[in-house]
């Protein structure tokens, strides 16, 4: 709550909302997972080309998958979050001052509107972050893939940065908010996917090579 207000506070004084997100991943997120007594081994880092911007994608397994990213990445990004999440308390403040986007999944126009805003920010050179399963089930297979960031990397021409969640969902499952255990995770970062030339025409394509990539990403050395 504390590191909320501040954020905001800044973000006001400042009126950059980069500021918050900042705050959120340098601050924010690495205390959380201190707290909690997560240990992070962090993978593929090389992949990342400083001063380009990417479109995001990561399995999504757990709570711990939102502060996880967030600390490791050296980049500032902006997340496409769930539209329930405006409704918490300080935590949906925080975010809607830090320049989330929150998506209607229940509303398609909606959703295409907040998918623009993302356009937009990429645009602008701002990097985004999507879980393109949308959800997650506590399952240990990856669900089917939405299309709606290979839209926007197609609309964008912008690079897929593909990352894999490992050990996240032991450490705090899905099916509870309370029993969260300290322990290691890892976060494994592939190699980037061009959507340089991406058309309607071969979007399958390069939403079975994503998933392809951060299946493998998932299972190596298990």
């Amino acid at each position: 709550m504390f590191i909320v207000v501040v954020a905001i506070i800044l973000i006001l004084v400042t009126f950059k909302s980069s500021m918050g997100m900042w705050i959120a991943q340098k601050v924010w997120t690495p205390f959380i997972l201190f707290v909690l007594g997560v240990k992070m081994k962090v993978t593929g880092l090389e992949n990342i080309e400083e001063g380009k911007n990417y479109i995001i994608l990561a399995n999504h397994t757990s709570n711990l998958d939102i502060p996880m990213l967030s600390a490791a990445l050296p980049i500032i990004f902006y997340y496409v979050a769930k539209k329930e999440l405006q409704r918490v308390p300080f935590l949906g403040w925080g975010m809607m001052a830090a320049g989330i986007i929150f998506v209607d999944r229940k509303n398609k126009s909606r959703a295409i509107r907040s998918m623009r805003i993302a356009g937009r920010k990429i645009k602008n050179g701002k990097n985004i972050m999507i879980f393109p399963e949308g959800t997650f089930d506590g399952s240990q297979e990856l669900l089917p893939f939405k299309k709606g960031a290979f839209h926007l990397a197609m609309h964008s021409q912008t690079d897929i940065l593909p990352i894999a969640i490992v050990g996240a969902n032991t450490l705090w499952p899905e099916h509870t908010n309370l029993e969260i255990k300290a322990g290691h995770v890892e976060l494994r970062i592939g190699k980037v996917i061009s959507a340089q030339g991406l058309t309607s025409n071969n979007i399958k394509d390069i939403v079975l090579m994503t998933r392809q990539s951060i299946e493998n990403l998932i299972q190596d050395n298990e």
